[in-house]
């Protein structure tokens, strides 16, 4: 199967290697879907912002599959910083109550030995990265399937599945009535969180949506 021509597929494996083919993917997330690519790859970046109809400087969330592995990126902030940030990402894991579960996505400064790792294209305007360690085991095991050495981080483009001004689509079929042949997906089912996903500050903690 050729991975550069856009598919659909419930292979992880296949959908990562369509994401290293440069090709946009929509797949499940904890609450909607989301639309994304290798973050390093700028072409990829420019078509999603194209077919979201989404600024640049805007900057794009991008998500992984642990804690260790972003432990380069949270160890300048301080305990109680890096505490907080911890515990949102361990706790909704641990809930059973889809009612009270939330995505939490927080928006890290970037150490300056890493401000060549993360791509301006992702940041946009700003000094920060967005990013969140993902609940949802499938998108987890695809995050690990893009760690590279380019991307140790195993970073993978999370925005809403969606043109700007309209609403994230909740299911496979929504998705594609978005953007039928232009991407991949990857059909699953949501975590079926209720709760809008978070937005925060890491070093002020404050609530930014």
């Amino acid at each position: 199967m050729n991975q550069s021509t856009p598919m659909t597929t419930t292979s992880v494996r296949q959908a990562a290697d369509c994401l290293k083919a440069g090709q946009l993917l929509a797949y499940p997330t904890e609450s909607v879907w989301g639309i994304g690519c290798d973050p390093y790859n700028e072409a990829a970046v420019q078509r999603i912002l194209a077919i979201k109809q989404r600024p640049q400087d805007k900057g794009m969330i991008v998500i992984t599959d642990s804690i260790t592995r972003l432990a380069p990126l949270l160890a300048p902030l301080n305990d109680a910083q890096r505490d907080a940030i911890v515990a949102s990402w361990q706790t909704d894991s641990k809930r059973t109550d889809l009612q009270y579960k939330q995505a939490h996505t927080w928006l890290l400064p970037i150490p300056p030995k890493f401000a060549d790792v993360i791509p301006v294209w992702i940041t946009g305007q700003h000094q920060t990265v967005a990013v969140r360690v993902i609940t949802h085991p499938m998108i987890r095991e695809l995050c690990q399937q893009l760690v590279s050495a380019q991307n140790p981080f195993g970073l993978l483009v999370s925005t809403s599945c969606n043109p700007s001004g309209q609403p994230p689509a909740k299911n496979f079929t929504e998705a594609y009535a978005y953007f039928g042949e232009q991407i991949s997906y990857l059909p699953a089912e949501t975590l079926g969180y209720t709760l809008p996903s978070q937005i925060r500050d890491a070093i002020t903690g404050s609530i930014i949506r």
